[in-house]
């Protein structure tokens, strides 16, 4: 991908909550019998172009059963991840618009941390339903693709024992969450030409130098655009001439109509 926008890919690790119940075999729990709230626990995050990856966690300490605004780090961790999205112009993630993005907004307010300045997501997880694969996980997503597998670890001890403020925990967790990462932008590249949804990269094209606005591939930036012969872009009404990236292989219409008709059945 070649482009000025700067493209920050981040994953964040979560702790689950403390509940009381009367039994093993509770499909519901209410607010009343919450003792411990879930809560953002570690987070990485890469810029695209940058072998660097940002790794910030709660300290370690025994927090099993300490409110997130009590623990040690947990604030500060926060920020720092507030303050790499307020510079990003691109935010992606996996699954983020519904959980990463949403969860840390809810922090950031519930801790008077200012909402971070207004950026463009890319959701890899919505390109994976699309493929209609038997499951739309990242892990999946990595094997079709031959891109290798997620760290591995020993399930769900692996929290229980980075909550206790087990050290070797909390090193596993940060190669886990650097390993997320790290794959995540490596499924962003490959599934490039399948993303339908990728923030319009001409909008940080710049211009030429008779001031007109350089045009690129839509999804990586690059300026290997050709027409596509014979073939058309179209919508219910219109026509529109359709461009292949020759260096990702993503489709795109140039905003040029070849054939508009007003008539449409009646729904």
């Amino acid at each position: 991908m070649t482009t000025r926008a700067k493209v920050l890919t981040f994953d964040i690790e979560r702790r689950p909550g403390v509940y009381l119940s009367w039994g093993p075999r509770v499909k519901y729990m209410g607010r009343e019998k919450q003792l411990i709230r879930s809560s953002t626990i570690s987070f990485a995050a890469k810029w695209y172009g940058d072998p660097d990856v940002t790794y910030r966690a709660i300290d370690p300490v025994d927090s099993m059963f300490m409110q997130p605004e009590d623990v040690p780090g947990y604030r500060d961790m926060l920020v720092s991840i507030r303050d790499l999205m307020d510079q990003a112009d691109i935010v992606v993630g996996y699954n983020s618009i519904r959980f990463d993005e949403a969860k840390l907004r809810g922090e950031f307010a519930r801790m008077g941390i200012p909402e971070p300045s207004p950026y463009r997501s890319l959701d890899l997880m919505r390109t994976s339903k699309r493929m209609g694969w038997d499951y739309a996980s990242l892990a999946e997503t990595l094997d079709a693709f031959g891109l290798g597998g997620k760290v591995a670890h020993q399930g769900f001890a692996l929290w229980t024992d980075f909550l206790r403020g087990d050290t070797e925990a909390h090193a596993l967790m940060e190669e886990y969450n650097i390993g997320d990462v790290i794959q995540t932008e490596r499924a962003m590249d490959a599934m490039r030409p399948w993303i339908k949804d990728h923030p319009n990269l001409n909008l940080w094209a710049g211009h030429d130098e008779s001031g007109n606005p350089v045009e690129v591939c839509c999804n990586c930036g690059k300026s290997e655009l050709a027409l596509v012969e014979g073939r058309s872009a179209m919508t219910a009404l219109t026509n529109y001439a359709l461009v292949k990236c020759k260096a990702c292989g993503a489709f795109q219409r140039r905003n040029f109509v070849k054939a508009r008709t007003l008539l449409r059945t009646v729904r």
